[in-house]
């Protein structure tokens, strides 16, 4: 009987959650879409069009939505009980709840194939930058550079940041300006002494291997992705990609090419601020 009642409990508990007022969450700033466009772009059908699934979690559409210029104004609203979840991608998630002491993984909310690539200007001098840059990761891909960078820098236990990548210097090449926000460790990185570090850096390290360019990182918080990029004060930026066409993405404005990609994650993972005893 005890174990009855214990049962009911639970699942009066996760239909209430479920169907209740919901929850306060937080995420990163979508580009080229208001909150309230996200909003309802996930409430409606056309995440199925997408390849997105609801997860059976004691979510609802009820769940309020803050958004974030940068992953630390999230955090410390996760902290302080501003926001009760912080919705990130599944590398990310993951590397904080192993990194941090009072964060951990509690759900994944949305199941979907999402893509890493590169957002160039879509004019005559990005399409080069990207057919170059393109060119650049499927010599990566072919000879598994790309696999090693992967196994060195995603998923590694502990606590120690990844050793920033020596960027070659190619006298009197062209310069490519990258920018990075630190926003979605250890894809893109900053260390606390402001040095870009982590998978994207080695990445781009490689790319101006390869091709035989300089690379400049410019730090920026991740809602400016869009306007350093269309400015001109960034070359390159980097960009999610939720669908395999890249003339389908939700938040790309008409004049951002993307690469191809070169990294995906499958779930969108759920973290929680707790304190320890």
């Amino acid at each position: 009987m005890k174990k009855l009642l214990l049962s009911l409990l639970i699942v009066g508990l996760i239909a209430a959650s479920a169907f209740g007022a919901g929850l306060k969450m937080g995420s990163l700033t979508q580009q080229n879409m208001t909150p309230e466009e996200f909003a309802e772009f996930i409430k409606s059908q056309e995440i199925n069009f997408f390849g997105w699934k609801i997860m059976n979690t004691p979510h609802s559409f009820d769940d309020s939505f803050t958004y974030f210029d940068s992953l630390t104004a999230m955090m410390m609203a996760l902290h302080s009980g501003k926001i009760d979840e912080a919705a990130l991608p599944e590398p990310v998630a993951e590397y904080i709840a192993n990194t941090s002491p009072s964060s951990e993984i509690c759900c994944a909310l949305h199941s979907r194939t999402t893509h890493i690539a590169m957002g160039f200007r879509n004019d005559e001098e990005g399409q080069k930058l990207c057919s170059m840059v393109n060119g650049a990761l499927a010599s990566m891909t072919a000879d598994n550079k790309m696999r090693i960078l992967k196994s060195k820098y995603i998923g590694v236990p502990g606590k120690t940041l990844p050793h920033a990548e020596a960027f070659t210097e190619f006298p009197g090449a062209e310069t490519i300006t990258v920018a990075v926000t630190g926003d979605l460790p250890p894809l893109d990185l900053i260390a606390p002494d402001g040095t870009p570090v982590g998978f994207n850096t080695a990445v781009l390290a490689e790319i101006g291997k390869r091709l035989g360019v300089n690379i400049k990182l410019l730090n920026i918080e991740s809602g400016a992705r869009t306007s350093a990029l269309m400015s001109g004060r960034a070359d390159a930026v980097f960009w999610y990609q939720v669908w395999d066409n890249v003339e389908k993405q939700p938040d790309a404005p008409s004049g951002v090419l993307l690469s191809v990609p070169y990294y995906d994650w499958d779930m969108f993972m759920h973290l929680k601020h707790f304190t320890r005893d």
